[in-house]
C-alpha cells in the first residue's frame, strides 16, 4: 500500500514539474520526423528512436527528480518516514517505467508501424527503462546538483552507447549482449523486424530482469548511504 501511494505521489510531483509535458512534446517532435522519414528508414529509426527516447531518458529524469527533492528538503522528510528505501526505488522505478509505455505506444501506433511484437516491445520498454533509471539513481544519489549530475552521467551513458554499435559490425552471434544496453536494443529491434526467435528474447528478458535485481539492489545500498545515512 505505501508502494502505490508513493507511485500516486511520485506521478503527481512528475505532472506538476511538467515532466510529462516535455515527454508530450519529445513524442510529437519524434513524430513529425518520422512522418518525413523513407518508409524503408523508419523501419529502422522508429526502434532506435523508441530505445533511446523513452527508455534511456529516465536516466536524465531521476536526476532531475532527485535533484529536486534534494531542493526542495523532500529527502530529508523522507528519512523520518516509514517508507522505506525499497518502496521509495520502486516508486521511481514504475512510475517512469509507466511514462516510458505510454511514450512508446504513443510513437509506435501514430507512426504507423504495423507489424510489432508489443508484448516484447512493452516488456524491454520496462525493463531497460528500470536499468537506466536506477543507473540514474547511482549518480544522483552523490550529486549536489544538476550540473554535476550532467558530468558523472558522461561516462556512463558513454559505457551504454558505444556498445551498441557492435549490432552494427556484428550481427551474428553479437557476444555484447552481456552490456544489458546492447541486450534491451538487440530486444527492441527484433520487435519491430520481428527477426528475432523466441529462445533468444526469452534468454534476453530473463538476462535484463536479472540485471534489474542486480542494478536494484546497488542503487539501493548506495542510496541509503548517501541519502539515508548522509555518510
Amino acid at each position: 500500500m505505501r508502494t502505490l501511494n508513493a507511485l500516486h505521489a511520485d506521478m503527481r510531483f512528475q505532472f506538476k514539474q511538467g515532466f510529462y509535458l516535455v515527454y508530450v512534446v519529445i513524442v510529437i517532435m519524434y513524430l513529425i520526423i518520422l512522418h518525413y522519414l523513407p518508409a524503408n528508414i523508419i523501419d529502422t529509426a522508429l526502434p532506435l528512436v523508441v530505445y533511446s527516447d523513452p527508455s534511456v531518458l529516465g536516466m536524465f529524469f531521476i536526476g532531475g527528480i532527485i535533484m529536486l527533492e534534494k531542493e526542495q528538503g523532500l529527502l530529508q522528510v523522507f528519512t523520518v518516514t516509514p517508507l522505506r528505501t525499497t518502496e521509495y526505488l520502486m516508486s521511481k522505478v514504475l512510475s517512469l517505467a509507466i511514462v516510458s509505455v505510454l511514450a512508446t505506444m504513443a510513437l509506435t501506433f501514430f507512426s504507423g508501424c504495423n507489424q510489432v511484437n508489443w508484448l516484447l516491445v512493452i516488456a524491454t520498454t520496462i525493463l531497460t527503462s528500470a536499468i537506466f533509471t536506477l543507473c540514474g539513481v547511482l549518480i544522483s544519489a552523490g550529486c549536489q546538483n544538476v550540473n554535476q549530475y550532467l558530468l558523472k552521467t558522461v561516462p556512463y551513458m558513454l559505457l551504454f552507447v558505444l556498445p551498441c554499435f557492435s549490432l552494427i559490425w556484428f550481427p551474428e552471434g553479437n557476444w555484447f549482449c552481456v552490456f544489458p544496453s546492447v541486450g534491451a536494443l538487440r530486444l527492441m529491434l527484433g520487435a519491430y523486424a520481428q527477426d528475432i526467435t523466441w529462445i533468444e528474447s526469452s534468454l534476453l528478458l530473463i538476462y535484463l530482469l536479472i540485471m534489474c535485481a542486480v542494478f536494484f539492489q546497488w542503487a539501493k545500498r548506495v542510496f541509503e548511504s548517501k541519502i539515508v545515512f548522509n555518510e
